[in-house]
């Protein structure tokens, strides 16, 4: 098992990542150590709740019986990521009595992570939770970090708050039973985090992505620990994205524009977000001197995990406009983009709507430049 210690300003935000074969299996539930309350709610999936939820319950009641542990359990898909939602399960909490010192527990990807760490954000103005994330892309990027939300009908978390978690255990065995698009969805944002700080990582994954296709259990450990070591160094320089944490956003804010305009849950958000980092590289080529030959690498990266690369053709650039201008990012009037200078080093810029609308005009749909 691999671990990570994240220590932010907030000391009582630490917490360890554990990444490893088998951990659901092992009850390596260390935040059951310090652990004094009597429920733990578990929010999870039909369909992941099905494979994990028994063994999770299990690892819990080894280690401490007297626990009672329930299941909540929701339909899966971005669309569940609501106002709504959210409004049942704090009627659930409310119903039995949920206490401040007692925990939730999200089983499942982002979409679950983000729904129940912004519930215990908000539940009795905050209770732990914990992430056990069953998707690659929830195990690189949003379980780490302490970024909660849900999502408003004009924009992807829109209404959210900066809620850490108390553990994060990464049971590398459950990538084994995630579809393949699921994978290659997790696949983009590690390719984000080497692009935008680290350049070794980068040649890592190029020289390393059949070991990755065909599963290698020791490359998805090293992958994975590597990824979060990353974004856990940038959360601890800056929790609460006021400064160098928004390069974690490098084609995001194309990307929930498209993954909005497309209907959440028609793309996904890793796939999304791949079409957004080859449209700010694209930008990057002018706006920060970018060598277009690094563009090239990132598109040939991407598509070797089968990732898109192309801007959806049904979308033309005043709908992406307006949905960008809804970024949470922005400040003033202008949209604020990550681009990249080079690998492993990112800015952070704001461009007019004109500008971006000029770009967006030139661009060719064929995803490559």
């Amino acid at each position: 098992m691999k671990q990570i210690k994240l220590s932010l300003e907030r000391k009582k935000s630490n917490y360890d990542i554990c990444i490893g074969s088998g951990l659901i299996q092992s009850h390596s539930f260390s935040f059951l150590e310090s652990f004094t309350g009597s429920q733990i709610a578990v929010i999870s999936n039909h369909e992941i709740s099905k494979l994990y939820y028994e063994k999770v319950k299990l690892a819990i009641e080894k280690i401490k019986p007297c626990i009672e542990v329930q299941l909540i359990s929701l339909t899966a898909g971005e669309s569940t990521k609501s106002i709504d939602t959210f409004s049942e399960i704090l009627d659930t909490l409310v119903r039995n009595k949920f206490k401040r010192n007692d925990l939730l527990l999200a089983l499942g990807g982002g979409v679950v992570g983000d729904l129940t760490g912004f519930t215990a954000a908000c539940y009795q103005r905050g209770v732990d939770f914990v992430q056990v994330p069953t998707t690659l892309l929830a195990m690189v990027d949003s379980s780490v970090g302490g970024k909660t939300a849900i999502n408003h009908s004009k924009g992807k978390n829109l209404i959210g708050a900066f809620h850490q978690p108390a553990e994060v255990i990464i049971d590398t065995d459950c990538l084994k039973s995630l579809p393949d698009s699921e994978f290659s969805a997790g696949m983009a944002e590690v390719i984000k985090i080497a692009a935008i700080y680290d350049e070794s990582f980068f040649e890592w994954l190029e020289l390393n992505y059949r070991k990755i296709c065909n599963k290698d259990a020791s490359s998805l450990e090293y992958m994975i620990f590597r990824s979060c070591s990353l974004k856990a160094k940038v959360v601890e320089k800056d929790e609460l994205e006021q400064g160098i944490r928004a390069i974690l956003n490098f084609g995001h804010t194309f990307g929930h524009a498209i993954e909005n305009l497309s209907g959440y849950g028609e793309v996904l958000h890793g796939e999304a977000v791949a079409v957004g980092m080859v449209l700010a590289a694209g930008f990057s080529n002018s706006e920060a001197k970018l060598e277009p030959s690094i563009s090239s690498r990132l598109v040939k990266l991407l598509k070797h995990f089968n990732l898109p690369t192309k801007l959806p053709a049904n979308l033309n650039q005043e709908q992406i406009l307006d949905a960008m201008l809804l970024d949470k990012k922005n400040k003033d009037k202008g949209i604020r983009l990550v681009l990249i200078e080079k690998l492993g080093t990112a800015i952070i810029k704001e461009f007019s709507k004109n500008a971006i609308r000029d770009y967006l005009l030139n661009y060719k749909t064929k995803g490559e430049n």
